[in-house]
């Protein structure tokens, strides 16, 4: 997957009920290949700059969001999740998660050293 560099015109931005942004964006006219290029970045996670094309120096502003605050105890449970819905969904999922963190647990266990 690469990079996209493209001049746009931000002319939108609306907040939403779980506190995160909208945002709309206009670029110029573009050949398939470059449409192509944004469609294949949908539903993707990115990392976006925002800088005023006028050429003027402006200060990074850098803002994190949900993303990068998941601590690895919820981004193992929404694995899991996802796990479950794969394997097809059925039955119980705190049954589940409870099972599948119990074999990861005696794993962690099986490697420490008798003292």
């Amino acid at each position: 997957m690469k990079a996209i560099t493209c001049p746009v015109i931000l002319t939108g931005a609306a907040t939403r009920a779980d506190g995160s942004l909208g945002l709309r964006f206009v670029t110029p006219e573009l050949p398939a290949d470059e449409k192509v290029a944004f469609m294949e970045l949908q539903n993707q996670n990115l990392k976006m700059l925002l800088q005023p094309s006028n050429g003027e120096p402006v200060e990074l502003k850098e803002v994190r969001g949900q993303f990068d605050k998941k601590t690895p105890s919820q981004r193992l449970r929404a694995s899991l999740f996802v796990l479950w819905k794969q394997a097809s969904g059925q039955g119980d999922y705190e049954d589940f998660y409870r099972r599948e963190m119990e074999t990861l647990i005696e794993q962690v266990k099986s490697r420490l050293s008798d003292q």
